[in-house]
Parts: C-alpha cells; structure tokens; sequence
C-alpha cells in the first residue's frame, strides 16, 4: 500500500510539472513583438500573454529587454507589454528637443493603451520610465490600476533634493553634461534637455535658479485632458528601491508619502539602479503581493 501511494504521489507529481512546463512553453511562444503609433511616432513593443495589461517603461539607456523576465512572469495572467521608449531605436527618435516634454511621453502611454483595447493597466517603471509613470498615474488615476516603480524619482522630491540636498546634487551633475553635449548626442539625451528640473551648479546656485511649475510644464496642453494637476497619486502605489544606487540617493524617499496616499516601499540594502536584475525574486514577489 505505501508504495502504491508513494507510485500515485510520483506520477501526480510529474504531471504537475509537464502542466506546468506546457503553460511555460505556451507563454514563450505567445511572445510577439510589433509597432504601436505613439504621439507622431511609431514605438516598438514586446508582449507575451494575455489577460489585463501590465505595462514596462524603461528608462534611459536601456530598452524592453530590461523587463524579459518579468515579462515573462507576468505573461502568465497578463497581457505584459515592454515597449522601446521613443528615443530608442527601433522606435522613432525624433532630433527634436520638444518631441520629448511630458505631454508627448504621457501620450504615447495613452496611444499603447488604446493600441490594445484597455482601457487601463498595471503600470511599471524604471528610471525615466518610472519619473514618466508617476506624472502619467498622478494625471489619470482611473488608467492606472496599480503603479511600480523601481528607482525612479517622483519630480517634485527631485526637485527639491537636487536643489537642497548637497549629496543628491552632486550625484546629479551627471545630467548637466547632457545639455552640454556636441551635436550627434543620442537622441535620449532629449529626455533631459526637455525636462524643467534642471541640476544646478550647487546648493548655493540653485537660490538664483527660477522655481519651474511642474504641473504648467507637465501638463499643459495635453490631448486628454488630466482628472488632476497635483502630481499626488492616489492608485495603490509599490517602490522598490535599491538603496546604494550612486545616481538616486536614498533622500528619494523622503516625504514621498505626500505624493502617494496608498504608498508601500520595498527597500533593498544591496541592490543599486536596477533591482529587478540584481534581486528578481524579491521584485517578482512584492509586484504580486500589490496585485493581489
């Protein structure tokens, strides 16, 4: 009798893992990639599954391949979609500086949106795809069902941290050499020539620096009009956060709670910019705890 039921518990076994390896294969040959038509540009997109979208945005220099094994993971109840963010070949990378301000960037979220038929999504981002999720959930909470982001700075605590904060500002001069760059500079350089937080020399030369309006800059003009020009985000709100990260320092998250109502933060002590490489398990985790 023990080895009949020990032969049952095998074979039971063993199928539950050729299901599981069929799903597996299922998913990977569900991968397909494409073009969606963005805000007078065509954007490249990844997608693998089906179900309610879940939606990438990377930042800057990488690509969609930055979110493949989350892609994957999460084919497996969604529809997830990375796509290359305008400025990053094969999508369009238009030369010119306004081609990049936030109303066009929150409108190609909008056109991927309305590429698949949702009328929202779950939300991801990293780098500059994060600092574009932020604005894009702040302006159109019923788009986004849920919101993650991965070392990326909400603007308005940006822009007091490189204004304020001596050690985020020295971190942060990175970015004055992109507007200083000789022509044929790659075209994602535009992301921050056309962003109005601009990183002062110092501390000292910020107090002779205009205060930008974020949510003038932002979002005027935009196609849709937003439900708020708060930059608050009020959907169910995830960030992880790579601490020793040497461009985002860990003053990022201070006072972040007045900017996210329903906010949980995932810090991690030794991951840097991207955890989602260095530390997938946790992120995979947390991303289904917020989706539960």
């Amino acid at each position: 009798m023990t080895f009949g039921r020990s032969l049952l518990a095998l074979i039971a076994l063993v199928l539950l893992v050729q299901l599981a390896s069929a799903d597996n294969a299922r998913a990977q040959r569900a991968r397909a990639d494409g073009y969606a038509e963005g805000e007078d540009v065509r954007l490249y997109f990844v997608q693998q599954g089906e179900g309610p979208l879940i939606l990438f945005l990377h930042g800057a220099p990488d690509s969609w391949a930055l979110y493949e094994p989350l892609l994957a993971e999460f084919a497996r109840d969604h529809l997830a979609v990375a796509p290359n963010l305008r400025g990053f070949p094969p999508s369009d990378a238009p030369d010119r500086v306004d081609a990049y301000a936030m109303r066009y960037l929150l409108g190609d979220v909008h056109r991927l949106l309305r590429h698949f038929g949702k009328q929202d999504c779950v939300l991801v981002g990293n780098d500059w795809g994060g600092y574009v999720a932020w604005i894009f959930a702040s302006a159109y909470p019923k788009q986004v069902r849920r919101l993650v982001v991965l070392n990326a700075p909400h603007p308005a605590i940006h822009l007091r941290e490189v204004r304020t904060n001596r050690a985020q500002n020295g971190a942060s001069q990175y970015e004055r050499a992109y507007h200083d760059a000789p022509a044929l500079f790659p075209a994602w350089y535009n992301y921050y020539r056309a962003d109005p937080i601009k990183v002062p020399e110092s501390i000292e030369a910020a107090t002779t620096m205009i205060q930008p309006d974020l949510a003038a800059h932002f979002l005027a003009g935009l196609a849709t009009p937003p439900a708020t020009t708060s930059l608050r985000v009020t959907v169910p709100t995830l960030v992880i956060w790579g601490m020793p990260d040497p461009a985002l320092l860990p003053g990022q998250l201070d006072g972040l709670a007045l900017y996210a109502s329903d906010l949980r933060v995932v810090r991690i002590d030794d991951a840097g910019h991207y955890p989602m490489r260095s530390h997938f398990e946790i992120v995979r985790r947390s991303i289904r705890e917020l989706l539960r």
